[in-house]
């Protein structure tokens, strides 16, 4: 009977290891027949950025955060394999302890199981710039686009807000040159409110992305007037001239363009000036002279200077014309610059005087500036002035205008 037990202990022993030998075949065949080790590539996965909101926390901003990709190629085994797609693998880039500049920050993937491993990245890193995140204020500026019909003016456009915050990296908000709000006046014949988008230009005038403006948008009131050009009549106090007298004195310009509401426009043919004095008019001491505006009219060009003079029989009259002149810039903000944006050629001055004056006057005597008091960043149409000289009056300056902008130091 012992005996009879001891085959059968070593028959299932046998049987035992024979089943264990069959076994691990059976498993190299299924690993390296049935269930092969394989590769597979997966072109353009998208990176994710991870720690973005870490980031903001320390006032910094990534400058290019968008369309990362990454080629793989993973490794496992089969039936691991063919679980594998693109919404299993994800990679991504982190962006903790990483400092303001340029720098190359490696791209890490994950996926659903550890059987399956990464074999190769292309590439294996990004170069991700930090950029400091700041706050500026700026002032707006109203550029008009397009053209009033004609005997129609706008007034001063009136802003609900004067200035706006712009956020971003700092090597954006440093390049801002102007905050601009666009309105289209084509075609518009009385005064409109409208809300117009802020706009980030730089120095070439090109909207500048990745800024952002708080509030965004302006509301514009644009006073549009009828305009009419009336002449200018002289109104004496005290003793008149004669009328051999009154023929001698001269003003100018002659005439004034004066805009407001059309039914008061209408009524209007003449525009007086203030009160003058025939005998202060004799001795000299008058040489400008303002004009009596009817209420609700206003000047067209408000910097218009009326000259008043007397004719005599040494009264003399010259047109000086000054190639390539140069403006200079008066009453400039703090921390801004001028540029003429439409360089003249020449300029043609108009004067008289009394007597031989006028032959001391040479081109290098005169000096033309603008002025620019009160003016903020952006493009401005600006009257030309002349430097006054004692005993000469100034008849006219063509052209009259020109077109300048001011900008950041």
């Amino acid at each position: 009977m012992k005996e009879t037990l001891r085959k059968l202990r070593r028959s299932n022993l046998t049987l035992k290891i024979l089943s264990l030998i069959i076994a691990i075949l059976l498993w190299f065949y299924v690993m390296n027949v049935v269930d092969p080790v394989t590769k597979r590539s997966f072109k353009n996965v998208p990176v994710k950025v991870e720690g973005l909101q870490n980031l903001r926390r320390r006032g910094l901003t990534l400058m290019n955060g968008e369309d990362i990709w990454v080629n793989l190629e993973l490794q496992g085994n089969r039936s691991f394999m063919d679980r594998v797609n693109s919404s299993n693998i994800q990679a991504y880039v982190n962006l903790e302890g990483l400092k303001r500049g340029e720098q190359s920050v490696p791209i890490h993937v994950t996926n659903y199981n550890d059987n399956v491993k990464v074999v190769s990245k292309d590439p294996m890193t990004v170069i991700l710039t930090i950029d400091e995140n700041i706050t500026t204020t700026e002032e707006i500026d109203v550029k008009t686009l397009g053209q009033l019909p004609e005997g129609y003016v706008m007034g001063d456009i009136n802003k609900s807000i004067k200035k706006a915050k712009i956020s971003g990296p700092k090597s954006l908000t440093d390049s801002v040159h102007s905050l601009v709000a666009y309105v289209n006046i084509k075609d518009r014949k009385e005064t409109t409110v409208l809300t117009s988008n802020l706009v980030a230009l730089n120095s070439d005038l090109e909207k500048i992305n990745g800024l952002t403006i708080q509030p965004s948008s302006v509301e514009l009131e644009i006073p549009i007037y009828k305009a009419k050009t009336v002449p200018v009549v002289l109104n004496f106090v005290g003793n008149p001239p004669s009328a051999e007298n009154k023929d001698r004195i001269e003003i100018y310009p002659k005439t004034a363009t004066i805009k407001g509401n059309t039914a008061v426009l209408n009524e209007i043919e003449e525009i007086k000036t203030k009160p003058i004095s025939w005998d202060k008019l004799q001795e000299g001491i008058l040489t400008t002279i303002d004009l009596d505006k009817p209420e609700g009219v206003e000047l067209v060009n408000k910097d218009q200077i009326y000259q008043i003079g007397l004719k005599s029989s040494q009264f003399e009259e010259r047109t000086m014309t000054i190639q390539t002149p140069s403006l200079r810039f008066v009453n400039v903000g703090d921390g801004l610059q001028g540029q003429i944006l439409s360089p003249m050629k020449e300029i043609q001055v108009k004067l008289n005087s009394e007597g031989n004056k006028l032959n001391e006057i040479t081109n290098e005597t005169l000096k033309f500036y603008v002025d620019c008091k009160d003016l903020s960043i952006g493009d401005h149409d600006l009257n030309i002035k002349m430097t006054p000289i004692e005993g000469v009056h100034i008849l006219s300056i063509e052209p009259s205008r020109v077109r300048v902008t001011l900008t950041k130091e």
